[in-house]
């Protein structure tokens, strides 16, 4: 880290990496319409897999930690990630590449589960009339799954991919943008339950009970933090090849959303529909929602 003279600063900016590994916890929640007694499973599901997260994740850093050979060396690595030179210290280049195998596999995997769920968010979107081409949106292949936005997010995803290789700058930005944008996801829920705690009167079998309010708004006041935290540059002084560019993605994105509602969705959005499970392949109150491959 250059010049910055703020030890505390600098520790603050490692919660991006810590952020980054809860992204897709909710995904249980966003395929919920799919699942029996998704009420209490779902829920189970969330936590579950943020605990299973913290305690895998903690085994894995005190391995790395203490099969550390050389702090240097890692720092000056010529390989282009650079826990591949820590690897390689440790265990020799066959099972270094190996490991990296199966990093590479688990990120696979995590970019399936994100795709699983942002084709369900365009279902539930198209459903609810909150884009065009509704109908395309809400079709299902034989396998019951969201065919167009399947696809779709594995074109964005791909696209967003390709700026990894292209800058060190992109890539940055695009792991400072993802962080926020899934904060800014979670924050939504957060600040009704903050605000308006009387909208849900009545409680599922997975409640919080009286740590609820307490819970939302220590999570409110720490999203709000980290946000604003994750747009500042990481190093010092700030020049054109440096400066952190996730705030002008997350412009875009919320520039693209409200372009969508001005143009489209104030107009034709009709609000979250009551979904009966027995209809269709991810639950429908209209036949329309579940047209079938």
């Amino acid at each position: 880290m250059k010049r910055w003279e703020s030890k505390g600063f600098v520790v603050l900016l490692g919660f991006l990496q810590a952020v980054y590994t809860l992204e897709g916890c909710e995904t249980a929640a966003q395929v919920a319409e799919e699942a029996h007694r998704a009420e209490l499973l779902a829920p189970v599901a969330v936590v579950g897999s943020i605990i299973g997260s913290w305690i895998i994740g903690l085994i894995y850093m005190l391995a790395l930690l203490f099969s550390v050979q050389s702090v240097s060396a890692v720092q000056s690595t010529s390989y282009a990630i650079p826990i591949a030179q820590l690897y390689f210290d440790a265990v020799g280049q066959k099972l270094a590449l190996m490991c990296i195998t199966v990093i590479a596999l688990a990120q696979f995997m995590a970019a399936v589960t994100a795709f699983t769920a942002s084709s369900r968010l365009f279902y539930a979107l198209a459903r609810d009339n909150g884009v065009p081409m509704k109908r395309h949106f809400m079709f299902l292949n034989r396998f019951q799954a969201p065919l167009l936005g399947v696809w779709l997010s594995v074109l964005i995803g791909s696209l967003i991919s390709c700026a990894y290789i292209a800058s060190v700058i992109a890539f940055n930005a695009i792991l400072s943008s993802a962080a926020i944008s899934v904060m800014l996801g979670y924050l939504q829920p957060v600040i009704i339950r903050v605000f308006w705690p009387s909208a849900m009167k009545e409680r599922g079998p997975f409640n919080l009970g009286k740590w609820s309010r307490i819970i939302n708004v220590a999570s409110f006041s720490f999203i709000v933090f980290i946000c604003v935290l994750f747009v500042l540059p990481t190093t010092r002084p700030v020049t054109r090849s440096n400066m952190n560019y996730a705030v002008v993605s997350i412009g875009g994105i919320f520039l693209i959303v409200g372009l969508v509602w001005v143009i489209w969705g104030r107009t034709r959005f009709v609000g979250s529909v009551h979904t009966n499970p027995g209809v269709g392949g991810l639950g429908s109150s209209h036949p329309e929602t579940s047209l079938k491959g």
